[in-house]
């Protein structure tokens, strides 16, 4: 008789059979990764407040020092071999804020996907590629000057989604590189993350081109961001446009990119598109393990802010200057400066978008900020 003990013990003979003949497949590859980016920040608002709050703060502020911390985050990434060259992807990304402020673990870049030959395709919530673009010839990330404080779009409250966005409730694909070009594309079924109140009316669609080759990097980034309704009932979309280049010249870098942004918060019938076009150019040289860095980054006016008004004195520049040590690969110091001159009817920030601490200052003030900061990533 072939009792119970003697079939549990054939299994384990078999399970241990197969897997050393390897007909499981192997377990997922899974890596914890992260980054402190963390900052002392001397910060003149020019304002007549006397308080300073997180990131997105419509107060203005006295001179102040913060510490910061600066999008520091942590993850885990995994992947594991399907075979026939397919492999099975997934990321879990947080947010954590290292000056103790918050106790804020918000979402990044959270998906579960396939790549293979065909190219990579996932669902989660994902940077778009009208963002990555962007990020790509940016000199000043998280730091005080990033040229976002500038091209976001969000500084003048029309309604507009901002330019620079990770949403929810995404479908992305993107192409296997072709001799230095890849293209890809991401929709987001409900833009606003706002769960239980799914609309597809809310959606947003983004494109990139890209050629990305020994010194050159060139891109290209299109997207449009619906909105549900209007005062009139209506379906509005804005709609932006980027090109971005950089050239690797030895020890020199060089890079620019220009921006394009139309019907800003939708257009209502009857109503005047709101539109605003950017650019910035910006410059690093390498000497050892130094880098000297400057970019300079201009807001046009506003064209028809709202029917019948002028977008007159709409714009602003921002330059920043900075110089980063770098200790190994994965540490970096860095001291940094950045000064915005805003138009006397805009209000322009020098320190938001990926910067912890922040300052609106009041119109047609112009802020600054010096800041010596630490990124660790691992």
């Amino acid at each position: 008789m072939f009792h119970y003990r003697n079939r549990s013990t054939a299994l384990a003979v078999a399970v241990g059979a197969a897997l050393a003949a390897g007909a499981l497949p192997a377990a997922a590859d899974v890596k914890v990764y992260g980054k402190v980016h963390m900052s002392v920040d001397y910060v003149d608002g020019k304002g007549a407040g006397d308080a300073t709050t997180s990131a997105g703060s419509a107060a203005t502020s006295r001179k102040h020092v913060a510490v910061s911390s600066n999008s520091s985050r942590w993850g885990i990434d995994v992947s594991e071999k399907l075979g026939g060259n397919l492999k099975a992807i997934a990321k879990l990304e947080s947010e954590l804020d290292a000056s103790g402020e918050t106790s804020s673990q918000n979402s990044r870049n959270r998906y579960v996907g396939l790549n293979g030959g065909f190219g990579t395709v996932l669902a989660g919530i994902y940077d778009t590629p009208f963002k990555a673009v962007h990020n790509a010839v940016g000199f000043f990330e998280d730091q005080v000057g990033d040229y976002r404080n500038i091209t976001d779009g969000t500084d003048q409250g029309n309604g507009t989604l901002g330019w620079n966005l990770r949403p929810g409730n995404v479908v992305a694909y993107a192409t296997p590189n072709l001799g230095g070009f890849t293209a890809t594309y991401a929709y987001s079924a409900d833009s606003t993350n706002v769960a239980g109140t799914e609309d597809n009316r809310r959606r947003a669609d983004s494109l990139s081109l890209v050629y990305a080759q020994g010194p050159l990097y060139v891109g290209y980034g299109y997207e449009t961001h619906r909105f549900s309704t209007v005062a009139d009932g209506g379906n509005p979309t804005e709609k932006g446009q980027r090109l971005a280049a950089s050239y690797n010249f030895g020890a020199f870098k060089l890079a620019a990119l220009v921006q394009d942004l139309k019907d800003l918060g939708g257009t209502a019938s009857g109503s005047q598109s709101v539109n605003r076009k950017s650019w910035t150019v910006g410059g690093a040289y390498t000497a050892g393990n130094n880098v000297f860095k400057a970019q300079y980054t201009k807001a046009g006016n506003l064209s028809n802010q709202s029917a019948g008004t002028s977008g007159d004195n709409t714009g602003a520049k921002l330059w920043a200057l900075g110089w980063d040590h770098l200790f190994s690969k994965t540490v970096k110091a860095y001291v940094a400066y950045a000064k915005t001159d805003n138009d006397s009817a805009a209000a322009f920030r020098v320190n938001s978008t990926g910067h912890g601490d922040a300052v609106t200052p009041a119109t047609g003030l112009d802020p600054q900020a010096w800041s010596v900061g630490m990124i660790v990533d691992f």
